[in-house]
């Protein structure tokens, strides 16, 4: 398939931003690290045709995902395997089908390298595993994350996510404080509630940063490729630490994450400035920053470094700050994509052609002192 087609296409899927974006990231990184597909046996016997074409398109990017077959159902996970390759070399995708060891032990991960190396699809049989257990299915998955230094692993299913008993699929899942509500009776489906578990246990094996997703095999490309996803996204949840004023904050590393996530540069003012608390995600990919004023507390910055935009973390954040502070307010660019989620998050709001003003908790004699602070407060950037 022609580079130029599969890039029209990928266009038609999301924004240009966007699949620019996550196509830097992706090649970035070693090829065999890109991602592990698992889908389950019904979509290979009779949903196949959507993942043959998702295989289409990331092999004419250069993007070479790990098909792990028989993960839940192991038994003719060889003959998945042999069905997948018919289809792919069809079209003339390369493709190797291997065999896993019972241990995926370094045997199975060479092969799976040298496949990648010559440009080829590793379609991955896990049915000399077949007497294992589903928890040992998945200690082998862990194994092979690691050995690889996979960053996703995407659980291809007929559903469009994690669907609840009541309400639409979530978006995005976090271990650290949805498990206990998601796994109470009734809520997800028994296999659902399987998967859940398992993944929850796969996530805290893997010594490096790891996210899953659920998600129909219709969805995918947009899944992979858009900052919003498509199916339900899973991760441990974030280490958040919070300081006073810049007291302990990596200055650099705060700015590296405010140039990503604004696209400019802040200046030297913003950290002559004296503030209260910053609230700073352990890797520095998000950040919110309150000063004090004799008005009330501002919300001087919330960042969300880009290429983790969608995965939940600017929530994690926000909770924390609007914890500590039930009363504060805060202002954004009309046109900042951010705006539109704020407008959900505030009690109101002040619209002026340069900024939208918002604000939570405050008595109605602080709103206009509040919205004048907010409207005359300096820019922070260069």
């Amino acid at each position: 398939m022609e580079a130029e087609i599969v890039q029209r296409f990928l266009e038609s899927v999301g924004a240009k931003a966007d699949i620019d974006l996550y196509l830097r990231l992706f090649r970035a990184q070693r090829k065999e690290s890109f991602a592990i597909l698992a889908p389950n046996a019904q979509i290979v016997k009779s949903a196949l045709d959507p993942v043959h074409f998702d295989l289409r398109i990331l092999a004419g990017l250069g993007l070479l995902p790990v098909v792990l077959l028989g993960l839940l159902e192991p038994k003719d996970a060889d003959a998945q395997a042999a069905r997948v390759a018919a289809w792919l070399v069809e079209d003339e995708v390369p493709c190797d089908v291997i065999r896993a060891d019972v241990a995926v032990g370094p045997e199975t991960i060479r092969a799976i390298g040298a496949a990648v190396a010559r440009g080829a699809i590793p379609l991955v049989s896990l049915e000399a595993c077949a007497a294992q257990t589903i928890d040992a299915r998945f200690r082998l998955l862990a194994t092979l994350a690691t050995a690889l230094e996979t960053r996703k692993v995407v659980f291809l299913s007929r559903r469009a996510g994690l669907v609840l008993a009541a309400g639409p699929p979530p978006s995005v899942v976090s271990l650290a404080t949805d498990t206990e509500r998601l796994l109470a009776p009734g809520v997800l489906s028994r296999g659902q509630a399987l998967l859940l578990r398992q993944v929850k246990q796969l996530l805290e094996r893997v010594p490096h940063r790891l996210s899953a997703t659920v998600v129909n095999p219709l969805a995918l490309l947009r899944e992979l490729f858009t900052v919003n996803g498509a199916g339900t996204l899973i991760r441990k949840g974030s280490r958040i630490e919070t300081h006073s004023g810049w007291e302990g904050v990596d200055q650099a590393r705060l700015r590296a994450l405010f140039a990503s996530a604004f696209g400019r540069t802040v200046g030297d003012g913003l950290f002559a400035r004296k503030v209260s608390r910053t609230f700073v995600e352990e890797s520095y990919r998000g950040a919110a920053v309150i000063e004090e004023t004799p008005v009330a507390p501002y919300l001087t910055k919330f960042a969300v470094e880009r290429q983790a935009q969608g995965e939940g973390l600017g929530g994690e954040i926000w909770s924390l700050v609007t914890r500590d502070y039930p009363a504060f307010f805060w202002r954004s660019r009309p046109e900042n994509a951010i705006t539109a989620w704020y407008a959900k998050q505030c009690d109101g709001l002040a619209r002026f052609p340069a900024w939208h003003v918002f604000w939570r908790g405050l008595p109605i004699e602080t709103i206009d002192p509040a919205v004048r602070a907010a409207l005359s407060a300096p820019s922070d950037f260069d």
